[in-house]
């Protein structure tokens, strides 16, 4: 990485020996868009090597991506696939469109239970849209065996619709429901791109009063606090904060949101949030 470039995701969060500590990662990798031009900002071709870096530097447990076309797949896969199991797939009818991903450590994880659901009054019907939502949207969960703490947890994605306020706000509703059922009593982490205000937002105040907690606020030790929509922007101190990482359940021993680049070139048009989370002592 070049000298001038940002803190990575793994230097944001030194290594800890404590082994029920687990380390997630959500990155909105921002989608292909045809027709950008060598040297843009916004050209796949140039900001895959970077994702590909960071995902590998970073060296998350559960790593949660949203806005991923199937053609963004391989390079997802050539930095984790090694280590970590995919789950989930586009959201259209057929698999096809975008995809949530939710990639967890083989190692560390046995896979209990997993679901699929579109955030619509149809939650089952693969391409469903909801309320006022501009496209289909959908969450990725995962009920686990931590193999570290022989605990169970549930680890969710999932990315809000960015035009429609009631869907937003109907989508958390929804994710609140399922996750509570699908959890019980077990430990919950949800992440991803909320489309919404963190503090401020309908979906905010649903989560929270659900009881999922913010790991920008509930971190003992929190990095540079900065909002996680730059638009290859420099990192704005203070900025509105759409990319969440939620738990409930779990204590929260690190935050940092950061812009890693590597030859001046940013991976995606958000941030890299990541949290250290601590599971209950048994």
């Amino acid at each position: 990485m070049d000298s001038t470039a940002a803190p990575s995701a793994s230097s944001a969060l030194p290594a800890l020996t404590d082994p029920p500590a687990l380390t997630v990662l959500t990155q909105n990798i921002r989608c292909e868009v045809p027709g950008t031009r060598p040297g843009q900002a916004d050209h796949w071709p140039e900001r895959a090597p970077v994702l590909r870096r960071l995902l590998r530097a970073a060296e998350a447990d559960v790593v949660g991506t949203q806005e991923v076309l199937p053609a963004q797949l391989p390079v997802l896969d050539e930095a984790l696939g090694a280590t970590h199991l995919r789950l989930g797939t586009g959201r259209e009818e057929g698999g096809g469109g975008e995809h949530n991903l939710l990639f967890l450590r083989r190692e560390r994880f046995e896979v209990l239970a997993q679901q699929q659901f579109w955030l619509s009054e149809r939650p089952e019907r693969a391409g469903s849209l909801g309320w006022d939502g501009h496209c289909p949207r959908i969450a990725v969960l995962a009920r686990v065996r931590d193999r570290a703490s022989a605990q169970e947890m549930v680890l969710a994605v999932t990315h809000l619709d960015h035009a429609g306020e009631v869907a937003r706000a109907r989508g958390a509703a929804l994710l609140a429901a399922r996750l509570t059922d699908a959890a019980g009593e077990a430990p919950v982490v949800l992440m991803g791109d909320f489309n919404a205000a963190a503090g401020e937002s309908a979906p905010w105040r649903t989560l929270r009063e659900a009881g999922f907690e913010d790991a920008h606020a509930a971190a003992v030790h929190r990095g540079e606090d900065i909002g996680t929509f730059p638009d290859y922007g420099p990192p704005q101190a203070g900025g509105t904060r759409i990319d969440w990482i939620l738990t409930r359940g779990l204590a929260v021993e690190e935050y940092a949101a950061t812009v890693p680049q590597h030859g001046g070139r940013a991976a995606s048009d958000h941030a890299t949030v990541m949290a250290r989370v601590l599971l209950p002592s048994t």
